[in-house]
């Protein structure tokens, strides 16, 4: 009963994770500072790869949906396999970015797409990599 509490426990916190770094402005780290734009070409938007914005951006996209990546098959055990973890994420960060088309300054970018994409993809070989750690 624990187990299952915790695994309900983690896959809200990573919902809630994703959703405050998406949807809500932070300033501090840069995020929701735009002209609300839309980038539909593939590395256009990511910048210099040396600055610390180029590191915040595509490590934050991937960042934030590792642990999404990770809880899902945990949570829903038929969700199991690479290609259905991996286009659940998608779906999401698609549905993210549709929802980001009607805010004021959020910029919806395909990379982000990508990015979002990359993480639940890492977060579920992550998960399998663990999986076969357990004796």
């Amino acid at each position: 009963m624990q187990k299952k509490l915790l695994v309900q426990l983690l896959f809200i916190f990573s919902l809630v994770f994703i959703v405050k770094y998406t949807m809500f402005p932070n300033s501090s780290l840069g995020i929701g500072i735009s002209k609300g734009e839309i980038n539909l070409i593939p590395f256009k938007s990511l910048g210099n790869p040396i600055s610390p914005d180029f590191f915040v951006n595509v490590g934050g996209n991937i960042l934030l949906f590792i642990p999404f990546g990770f809880i899902l098959p945990v949570k829903y055990p038929k969700i199991s396999r690479l290609q259905t973890v991996t286009l659940v994420g998608l779906w999401l960060s698609i549905l993210i970015e549709c929802i980001q088309l009607t805010m004021p300054n959020r910029t919806t970018d395909i990379n982000d797409v990508m990015l979002n994409t990359l993480g639940t993809y890492i977060g579920f070989r992550l998960f399998k990599k663990g999986c076969r750690l357990k004796p």
